[in-house]
């Protein structure tokens, strides 16, 4: 461990940007998945849009030593992911990753967030701890969601994809109504007392409203697809079965789907996906304007679950839940 230090605890500039993306490399080599990442011009225009809100530590001499930020995916995310946390190998131990994490709090209350979202490493509890200490509550956990990459000075599993336990950090109080099947809705009326979000959860059998809205990317570095769901719509099944048809020649490893479930339709909508191979991953509340969504998956491989790390007795529940789901539907 180098000698103890004081790093100063800052939001990122522009002219930092080369340095950022040395740092990434002395923590990730190539293999961060988040690509713009080693892209000076992508990261540029992120930070211009206001889509990444950086906090950087600058090592006395200069040099950057760590990161992380808030990212909106979209103008319409209202949300955003707490992510991109990235600590030089030399310098861990500093309690770096906390402060820079404080310094991200401040920040989301001055842009008057309602709460944010996090995907947790389960690898190690480091990450975990760090969440759980300001206040954030465990929603799900997404089973081989990415590649293994390694981690400079950090136990690593190279033989298996890495699952993400996904956690919720609630800053606002904020109503809402979601629409779930009726065999979910105890474990979320339980989960919502849990991360202090007010919500009525309504079960309905309704059918979408005209055309399904819904994009559909495909990330081959991860081997993972995503589609979008903005409105479920009349024909919603069928069109998202059409998707996975098309996906199956790509051999991909994960697919993603974030359903809205604030509209009526998303209880039928989840059962008719449950049919599909589909089930829960994470609940991601006030994820836009319109309400909250929920990132269901589906695997097209298998994980090694046991060595999926969880920092606390509420992280290993939520776990057992998705495993549990992932069994269930598996079965059908």
């Amino acid at each position: 461990m180098a000698n103890e230090i004081t790093p100063e605890i800052r939001l990122l500039k522009v002219a930092d940007i080369p340095h950022l993306i040395d740092c990434v490399r002395r923590c990730y080599g190539d293999s961060y998945p988040f690509h713009e990442m080693y892209d000076p011009v992508a990261l540029q225009k992120i930070v211009d849009d206001k889509l990444m809100h950086s906090v950087v530590a600058q090592h006395p001499d200069g040099h950057l030593i760590g990161h992380c930020a808030l990212t909106f995916d979209s103008a319409s995310n209202t949300a955003p992911e707490a992510g991109k946390m990235i600590v030089d190998p030399d310098f861990r131990g500093h309690h770096i990753a906390e402060s820079m994490a404080q310094k991200r709090i401040e920040i989301a209350k001055e842009l008057d967030l309602v709460g944010f979202w996090t995907d947790c490493v389960t690898n190690h509890p480091y990450s975990q701890d760090e969440m759980i200490s300001f206040g954030a509550q465990e929603t799900g956990v997404l089973l081989g969601a990415a590649p293994s990459r390694e981690m400079a000075g950090l136990q690593n599993f190279t033989d298996t994809r890495m699952s993400f336990l996904s956690c919720y950090l609630s800053l606002k109080e904020n109503k809402n109504t979601i629409y779930l099947p009726k065999n979910h809705v105890d474990f979320v009326g339980d989960l919502a007392k849990k991360i202090k979000v007010d919500r009525t959860i309504a079960e309905s059998s309704a059918l979408g409203n005209g055309k399904p809205e819904y994009s559909v990317t495909v990330n081959p570095a991860t081997q993972m697809a995503n589609i979008k769901v903005q409105h479920i719509g009349e024909d919603f099944a069928s069109a998202i079965a059409a998707e996975l048809t098309k996906l199956e020649s790509q051999n991909l490893a994960f697919t993603m789907l974030n359903l809205p479930i604030s509209q009526e339709a998303a209880a039928l909508a989840f059962t008719q996906l449950e049919d599909m191979g589909f089930f829960w991953g994470a609940w991601l509340p006030n994820y836009t304007a319109q309400g909250d969504f929920l990132r269901l998956q589906k695997l097209h491989e298998s994980v090694n679950v046991d060595e999926i790390i969880c920092a606390r007795a509420q992280g290993e529940d939520i776990k057992k839940y998705v495993v549990s789901e992932w069994q269930r539907v598996s079965k059908k």
